[in-house]
């Protein structure tokens, strides 16, 4: 489904490029398996505090980001390109009470499963056509992208165990706020996208990142700082290093592609992630499970439509019902 056709976003993306679909990829596996093992090692040295070794890695990554950007001269950002940001970091933000183990500071608020949360990324195709239906925002989305967003939740519900996603009736308030949360989430990008659209990728993802470490910080010190533990600097140097790395290449990465691809291509990230992450099992252990073998094909399949859809190719004109 899509909206309307009306003036052209100043962010329509340039047509699709093997460096673009070659970046994609980068992006779901860096984002997906390498960011797994990338975070484990530090999560021994900060211990249950999420937050802060996200701030860290988070800042790290910023002045890698930034000095590059400052050594290629590329410009920095103006006071709306900030306020983009902003708008990007705000759902971040209010997600984070909801999750373990701040959600315990509110007793009548009960945590939902792994699963909801992801199955909620996952479609953020569906969530983008919903408010271009009700035209909320101006981006069109294929029709295409909305059934392969269908089909890639179905591909992942076949492998996930159902009680990843179940939930009980005290669940309901927190699922309603995720819900809501997943929606802002698809709407700050349409938001930020034409606002930041020609400026450096280097410095939109090093100032991202700077303000990201600045509100995770605050966050750990506001709901976290009876937990705080003694850190272990030297077991945590080259962990935070390696951190910091994947941190700073994913969301250069990130804001490349917010630029150079549909927005509703963009939101099949998650999905894309997650194929990323099961591949390698694959690769070793191949067609032991129907399963895990229909599933990632569907995903395959769903993400090659999705970035081969564009909105142009459903207009009247297009399917042959223009005037003649």
């Amino acid at each position: 489904m899509h909206a309307e056709p009306g003036p052209q976003a100043p962010n329509v993306p340039a047509p699709r490029t093997a460096t673009v679909v070659a970046a994609f990829i980068a992006l779901a596996v860096l984002a997906g398996p390498v960011t797994t093992y990338a975070f484990t090692p530090l999560l021994f040295a900060v211990p249950w505090q999420t937050p802060l070794s996200l701030a860290l890695g988070s800042l790290l990554a910023a002045v890698i980001l930034l000095s590059v950007c400052a050594a290629r001269r590329q410009a920095l950002l103006r006071t709306r390109h900030w306020l983009a940001l902003l708008v990007l970091l705000l759902p971040q933000w209010l997600a984070s009470p909801l999750a373990a183990p701040s959600i315990r500071s509110f007793p009548w608020l009960h945590q939902t499963s792994w699963g909801v949360a992801f199955l909620l990324s996952l479609a953020a195709p569906l969530w983008l056509a919903m408010l271009s239906a009700l035209q909320l925002v101006s981006v069109e989305v294929p029709r295409a992208v909305v059934g392969a967003a269908i089909a890639g939740i179905a591909a992942v519900c076949l492998v996930i165990p159902t009680a990843a996603y179940a939930i009980a009736p005290n669940q309901a308030p927190v699922l309603v706020l995720q819900f809501l949360l997943s929606v802002l989430i698809v709407f700050s990008w349409t938001y930020a996208a034409p606002r930041l659209a020609g400026t450096s990728a280097l410095a939109a993802a090093g100032s991202y990142l700077l303000l990201s470490a600045l509100g995770n910080a605050g966050l750990s010190l506001l709901f976290q700082r009876s937990a705080w533990q003694p850190i272990e600097w030297r077991q945590m140097a080259f962990p935070l290093f390696v951190q910091a790395a994947v941190i700073a290449g994913s969301w250069w990465l990130w804001f490349w592609l917010l630029q150079r691809i549909t927005l509703a291509a963009f939101g099949m990230r998650t999905l894309a992630m997650w194929t990323a992450s099961v591949i390698p099992g694959f690769v070793f252990l191949g067609f032991l499970s129907w399963r895990v073998d229909l599933a990632l094909a569907i995903a395959v399949a769903a993400i090659v439509v999705s970035l081969r859809a564009q909105p142009r190719e459903e207009q009247p004109v297009a399917l042959g019902l223009g005037a003649s």
